[in-house]
């Protein structure tokens, strides 16, 4: 087995054909299937099933798929990490994280990180927990920034805490339903529209709130994942929705909403970074763990 063959048996399990990932390669076809032939010889088993509908990975294939991927993403940071040692270009960082840190926490971070390290390449991909999750479990991803909620499978990871956040019910300040010189509150936030995540868990946990003070649950207004489209319709609808600060920090700020306490059954989870297990930490990925833990 070697990192040509490996590299070869993802083309053909990301085309699902030897002929695309010939051509993608832009290698000769039975070249191609001489190094899948030499890789199934050395695991003592076919990768693929061929027919008129392609090239299908057989349980072999599927098992063998992850640690391919990790395989060859890790050959690929030890070169990066070697350049630099020699005086080369600098360590590659790719990070995933979702809607909320890239909004919040991580632009503050990467500004001091581009400061200390200018060498550092950065690439951020921004996403759905779960997602970003399985890419860091396969080596697609280095390091993963987000919340630490009940659901989350830790399978072949870490998570290092940085923070801990707690959720508040959020409000323009100049919604019709607040009466002036009034405090808002849950039971008056109970009968608007509201928005909410589109995720299950976190769904259930936004019922909770209410049923934990005996109040009905809510009208459900929009339900999104994306964060920039909570922010604008807050802000110019009639709308309530649920966030941590540091998500809406700028708005709450500068007046524009306000935050309410949803009581005893409020919603905390720490934030942080997750890692592969056993991974073994670049000087670029200790480097923004330091200023995020710096940050709080």
């Amino acid at each position: 087995m070697d990192f040509r063959q490996l590299s070869r048996f993802l083309a053909v399990v990301d085309t699902g054909s030897f002929n695309r990932a010939a051509d993608l390669l832009a290698v000769s076809q039975p070249s191609l299937s001489r190094s899948i032939q030499q890789l199934e010889a050395s695991l003592g088993g076919p990768l693929f099933d061929r027919g008129a509908g392609g090239a299908v990975p057989t349980s072999m294939a599927t098992e063998l798929l992850p640690h391919a991927r990790i395989i060859l993403k890790d050959r690929e940071r030890a070169l990066d990490a070697i350049g630099q040692f020699r005086g080369g270009e600098g360590e590659v960082l790719e990070l995933g994280c979702d809607a909320a840190f890239a909004v919040g926490r991580l632009p503050q971070a990467l500004a001091r990180l581009s400061a200390v390290r200018p060498a550092i390449q950065t690439r951020v991909r921004e996403g759905s927990m779960n997602d970003l999750l399985d890419l860091l479990r396969e080596g697609s991803l280095s390091m993963v920034l987000g919340p630490r909620a009940p659901f989350v499978d830790l399978d072949n990871l870490s998570f290092q805490a940085v923070a801990v956040d707690s959720a508040s019910a959020l409000i323009r300040a100049d919604h019709p339903a607040l009466s002036e010189g009034q405090p808002a509150t849950l039971q008056t936030l109970a009968s608007l529209q509201w928005i909410v995540p589109d995720n299950s868990v976190l769904l259930e946990g936004w019922h909770q709130i209410f049923e934990g003070v005996g109040l009905p649950i809510p009208d459900i207004g929009l339900r999104t994942s994306s964060l920039a489209l909570t922010r604008g319709c807050l802000l110019t609808g009639d709308f309530v929705s649920v966030g941590d600060y540091t998500t809406f920090a700028q708005e709450i700020e500068a007046g524009k909403v306000l935050q309410v306490e949803l009581g005893p059954q409020r919603y905390e989870r720490p934030v942080g970074i997750f890692h592969r297990l056993h991974a073994r930490s670049t000087p670029g990925e200790k480097a923004l763990a330091l200023i995020l833990k710096e940050q709080g």
